[in-house]
């Protein structure tokens, strides 16, 4: 079973109060509630706890068990660090205060075993990083020690919230050992609190082999075989998701949730983004309204009006004129309550409606590839799928390490530097 998990649900206009009350937080439910239980996927919701921590109690009170399944907690450690915050424990322990409060599923303050080569970096850049092993032991342990306090603060306020353990490493060795490290620092009777597995990509990199990586050292790792639950972290395609598509047969993904998050299609709702029932992006971009003549441009008519029929085979009682929808997916919502007598929700329905819609297809897509890996082939060239193909063999270490060595160093990849190591933890 997969588990799409929502986030960046500002682009939906949750942050308006009308939005989670009385029959619009309704609709919004019903409307929401359409993609659980299809395509082998349930749907849930992310928040920041730290940024968006006013979300946590609404998503809790008024959506969750009914438009979404459950409530996922980011601990807003890389937003602090981007705002230039130093991450006291007074806000670690905010942020855990928080996520027991008001998620099920909450993401670990996890420190990163990565260095600069020089005085800046982009988030994106893996050039100028490398995995520092001089770090690494000090962050394994803290984000044990992390892990251990989150927990902790859990159990003392009776909360149901489970934290979720994410790995760091740069090849399957260090993403073991960190795992090692980090539960040596949570007493053995709290293992069973922990809800799932992320493994970060910081110290890895990026690209189809590394993504390839990750699934398989995913059932590599001791936790695999007890919480059952693999959450990806900021992935929003079919392509990124193929490698675990690829070894979803693996024994150790056997009754196992594979969740992933991302802001793909609730960011398309902003910037004019559909993904289509043929599997490809839809992209009318935002239509303006002409102040002079009260219409709006006539070159994105036709998207907007083939995107609001495709709506209507998902949400089958969204039922508007064309026209209609393309202004009410185009006009601020206090600007479309101006003209419209105080009007709220059919602006948030039609955001709401466009976002199902394009997710529908999207998750159809993914089970598509999940029950006939042949269907890959719509989203990788020949010989990616080749390649990919030949993963699905893989169960063992040694199958990896042969598969890595022949097909696998074919693909793309972007991976962050091994540092020079100058001292190493026992045995790593």
């Amino acid at each position: 079973m997969f588990e799409y998990v929502a986030s960046g649900l500002s682009f939906l206009r949750v942050r308006f109060k009308e939005s989670h009350q009385g029959a619009t937080a309704q609709r919004l439910n019903d409307m929401w509630a359409l993609l659980r239980g299809k395509h082998n996927h349930e749907f849930s919701f992310l928040y920041n706890a730290f940024i968006e921590k006013e979300f946590g109690e609404f998503f809790k009170g008024v959506y969750r068990g009914k438009g979404v399944k459950q409530i996922y907690a980011d601990s807003g450690g890389l937003q602090m660090i981007t705002l230039g915050k130093t991450i006291t424990p007074q806000l670690k322990q905010d942020v855990y205060n928080n996520q027991g409060m008001y998620s099920d599923c909450a993401m670990s303050f996890d420190e990163i075993p990565v260095s600069m080569k020089g005085a800046r970096s982009s988030r994106s850049d893996t050039s100028s990083k490398y995995f520092d092993r001089e770090k690494f032991e000090w962050c394994a342990k803290q984000s044990g020690r992390n892990i251990r306090d989150q927990i902790e603060t859990f159990i003392n306020m009776k909360s149901d919230a489970r934290p979720f353990f994410i790995a760091q490493g740069n090849d399957l060795d260090s993403y073991v050992k960190w795992t090692e490290l980090a539960l040596e620092q949570i007493p053995q009777e709290l293992h069973s609190h922990i809800g799932g597995v992320a493994l970060g990509a910081v110290a890895l990199g990026t690209g189809t082999l590394e993504d390839c990586k990750r699934a398989f050292y995913y059932t590599q790792l001791p936790l695999s075989k007890t919480t059952h639950h693999f959450h990806l972290l900021g992935v929003g395609s079919v392509s990124r998701l193929l490698p675990v598509i690829a070894l979803q047969h693996h024994e150790v993904y056997a009754n196992t949730t594979i969740s992933y998050d991302s802001t793909t299609h609730t960011s398309g709702v902003q910037m004019g983004r559909y993904y289509g029932p043929d599997c490809q992006w839809i992209t009318p971009g935002r239509a303006y309204l002409d102040e002079s003549t009260g219409e709006f441009a006539a070159d994105k008519f036709e998207d907007y009006s083939f995107i609001n029929a495709d709506i209507r085979k998902h949400v089958t009682d969204y039922i508007v004129e064309d026209k209609f929808f393309q202004e009410a997916m185009n006009i601020p919502v206090r600007k479309y309550q101006s003209l419209h007598n105080g009007e709220f929700l059919p602006p948030i329905e039609a955001f709401s409606a466009f976002f199902v819609g394009s997710t529908m297809n999207f998750i159809r897509h993914v089970d598509h590839v999940s029950q006939n890996f042949e269907n890959a082939h719509s989203v990788v060239d020949e010989q990616t799928f080749g390649v990919m193909n030949d993963f699905r063999n893989v169960k063992t270490r040694e199958d990896f390490e042969y598969w890595l060595h022949h097909a696998g160093s074919s693909l793309d990849s972007s991976p962050i530097e091994d540092g020079q190591p100058s001292s190493l933890p026992e045995d790593f």
